[in-house]
């Protein structure tokens, strides 16, 4: 087998200093690699897409998966479009809330792009069919089960393996080696344990180039401490429910509702909260059953722990406004997380606003531009949009971070443990990018580069 200088190209087609349309292009000696198809939060323009024209002329074999949040597999119908003969590999669990995923991302597309902007065709992967289809051609495989990728135009195999990344069930961290190079790229990662799954289990030795997430480059752990917003949210709860109040928590269907219904049921089992009835459903409830069939092959902190032992009652969606919430004390977790017009917590919060015993508990990140921020923003009997509708609120607000990525010091911490030769900072602001960069610089050994690329340049590194 003839041997090729370690030497790799990359391409970042989105998520360069923004959370956007998050994927990876790496050309491996002729062997190309994507990584993730992400669709960006909020742009609806054709910019809503990775910048898969840049990579036109490269050799494409596999398509990875890190997890199945929508800005990592948003745009997989449309790079498929593009890229019909790619390998799609992820590990199980992802690959069965994918499709449940791709149903909510059917109707964004159908409701918020201008067609109009496209190719003819480029979207018509955008149905059911395919959403239910999709799960079927996935290779899956296990953490810390090497796998082999070779292309059309390779020479020589690149070894894949994927590492749990402690962000939501199912998420990996992917490592790629080839002709004595490594690559690892982190996905979304907490290396902090949540309440329903551990920490991350990333490797520990040197790596070449380290493609490293930067969400909360800016922000250091005592900003992000689970344990006091845990008590903070205690001391919310008992503060509404002893007012015959109760609280309504946007959340996202994936994560963030297995999470806080994991932290809600803790609290009642340890007596910090009164048993309160608890009200979910929707997306979130079809996407907590298929966490729950891989209760004792997915990482938990309580191994065959199941979403389903915490009880829950299905949300009124025939008459959620005059729903038993309204008359007797409970907590209601609803999507979406940041409320936008017509979900079931916007609809919700319109009431919600009305009532001065009644609580809102805003557990994740809120776009400048959602209704969610509007309202997290607002005060007491002040007019504010809400939506299209100007607005007082007389309920209680507040404001807790149960971040699924990881602090700044964790991050550093995992750098200065590989020691990659080139670290490529992602998925992340401006700031967050660039304050991780300037405290990685501190820590590095000589010689070590630092890159925050430009969506749809070229790169390459080679291995001296």
């Amino acid at each position: 087998m003839q041997s090729q200088k370690p030497i790799i190209h990359f391409n970042v087609l989105g998520g360069t200093e923004e959370i956007g349309a998050n994927s990876t292009f790496l050309n491996f000696g002729g062997t190309g690699i994507i990584i993730d198809a992400g669709l960006h939060p909020k742009n609806r323009s054709l910019h809503a897409f990775p910048a898969i024209h840049s990579i036109e002329d490269e050799p494409t074999d596999a398509l990875l998966i890190t997890h199945a949040h929508t800005d990592h597999i948003g745009a997989l119908p449309y790079i498929l479009k593009e890229q019909p003969y790619l390998r799609l590999i992820t590990t199980a669990l992802t690959r069965d809330i994918t499709s449940v995923m791709l149903q909510n991302t059917n109707k964004l597309i159908r409701d918020q792009i201008d067609i109009s902007q496209f190719k003819q065709d480029a979207l018509s992967l955008y149905t059911k069919e395919t959403a239910e289809y999709i799960s079927t051609v996935f290779e899956t495989y296990s953490y810390k089960e090497p796998f082999e990728i070779i292309g059309r135009r390779g020479i020589m195999p690149v070894k894949c393996t994927f590492f749990d990344a402690g962000h939501i069930p199912g998420s990996a961290g992917i490592l790629c080696e080839w002709n004595g190079l490594s690559v690892f790229h982190t996905g979304d990662v907490q290396f902090k344990k949540q309440t329903l799954i551990p920490g991350a289990s990333f490797p520990k030795h040197h790596i070449d180039v380290l493609f490293c997430e930067s969400t909360n480059g800016a922000k250091e752990s005592e900003e992000l401490s689970f344990a006091t917003s845990k008590a903070e949210l205690t001391k919310f709860i008992n503060a509404i429910s002893n007012q015959n109040g109760s609280i309504l928590i946007p959340s996202f269907a994936l994560g963030k509702t297995q999470e806080i219904l994991c932290i809600i049921f803790e609290m009642q089992q340890k007596g910090l909260i009164p048993t309160l009835p608890i009200y979910s459903g929707g997306m979130g409830k079809k996407i907590s059953a298929i966490v729950d069939r891989y209760c004792y092959t997915s990482p938990r902190i309580k191994p065959g722990f199941e979403i389903a032992d915490i009880p829950q009652i299905d949300i009124p969606y025939d008459d959620i406004e005059k729903g038993p919430y309204f008359s007797t004390p409970s907590i209601v977790i609803a999507s979406s997380g940041m409320m936008n017009p017509g979900t079931i917590s916007y609809k919700l919060a319109h009431s919600w606003m009305q009532k001065r015993n009644y609580g809102i508990a805003f557990i994740g990140w809120q776009d400048p531009d959602a209704p969610g921020y509007a309202l997290c923003h607002s005060e007491p009997n002040q007019k504010f949009m809400f939506g299209p509708h100007a607005v007082k609120r007389q309920c209680a607000i507040k404001n807790f971070r149960f971040s699924a990525h990881a602090c700044k010091e964790d991050l550093l911490g995992f750098i200065e443990q590989v020691q990659p030769k080139l670290l490529v900072l992602l998925h992340g602001d401006q700031e967050a990018c660039e304050s991780l960069a300037a405290s990685a610089s501190n820590i590095m050994h000589d010689g070590m580069k630092i890159l925050l690329p430009k969506q749809g340049k070229k790169y390459s590194f080679e291995k001296e």
